[in-house]
């Protein structure tokens, strides 16, 4: 009988899901790119298809991961959405996501597209996202909680100089 030794630290989350499911809700849309989960997402071209936020669009929410991602696989693994693939976007709740830097809870979220990871203080080229902050402390790296909740009607975001 082989023994199956227990794990010493359980995983904090799973970039691109659901941290708590108390209060969440989210929209379905089309993938108008090739892009990773856990992203922010903005309206694309089209009826119900959405593309990552970029500067001057609206943040519409975070791109949830789904078990069937067969897009190109990023340059650092990760899996991506086809374009053209169904996808949800949560705009109310709290999500995995990965930080960029320390970050406390509380603090102001910032993204930076270049790395698809969160931050919790601006800098050159990082995008705002209102409506957001940290739901827990977290280190560089780690999968950390981030609420959402949007307000209808939020301005374009600006990039960070």
């Amino acid at each position: 009988m082989a023994l199956i030794p227990n794990a010493t630290t359980m995983p904090r989350g799973i970039v691109g899901t659901w941290a708590n499911m108390e209060e969440d809700n989210a929209r379905t849309g089309f993938a108008g790119a090739e892009f990773a989960s856990a992203v922010p997402v903005m309206k694309g071209t089209g009826e119900m298809v959405y593309v990552p936020l970029a500067d001057g669009g609206r943040f519409a929410g975070i791109a949830l991961r789904t078990v069937d991602m067969d897009g190109t696989p990023t340059v650092d693994g990760a899996a991506t959405f086809r374009e053209g693939d169904l996808f949800g976007i949560a705009d109310m709740g709290t999500v995995f996501v990965l930080a960029g830097d320390d970050v406390t809870e509380g603090a102001d979220v910032f993204y930076d597209p270049a790395t698809r990871k969160y931050h919790g203080a601006s800098a050159a080229g990082l995008l705002p996202l209102a409506g957001c902050e940290f739901d827990e402390t977290a280190a560089d790296g780690e999968p950390v909680a981030l609420r959402i909740r949007l307000t209808p009607g939020a301005a374009p975001v600006a990039e960070e100089e």
